[in-house]
């Protein structure tokens, strides 16, 4: 692991215990199938849902289907792919 991230372990265990304090760690509740596609997505959106987020960043086209976007925007919730993100940020 050293080798192929150029960090110690020690680094890698302090970043981890970093970002544990930092993060909040969210259990979303299941519901109906949203992602029709791929339903083993739907944990994704239903995440998001839970966590209150604001946008949602996916280049999982399965999540930019209308009926997603739809649903997500009923909860404030923006899907952009990684270069709208960047956009969005800027």
């Amino acid at each position: 692991m050293e080798r192929l991230l150029g960090l110690s372990t020690d680094s890698i265990h302090e970043f981890l215990a970093d970002l544990r304090t930092r993060c909040k760690v969210i259990d979303p509740a299941p519901g109906l199938p949203v992602v029709l596609n791929d339903p083993n997505d739907d944990p994704i959106v239903y995440t998001a849902v839970a966590a209150r987020a604001d946008v949602l960043c996916a280049i999982d086209r399965d999540l930019h289907a209308p009926n997603v976007l739809a649903f997500c925007k009923a909860r404030g919730i923006e899907v952009v792919t990684d270069l709208e993100l960047l956009q969005l940020l800027r």
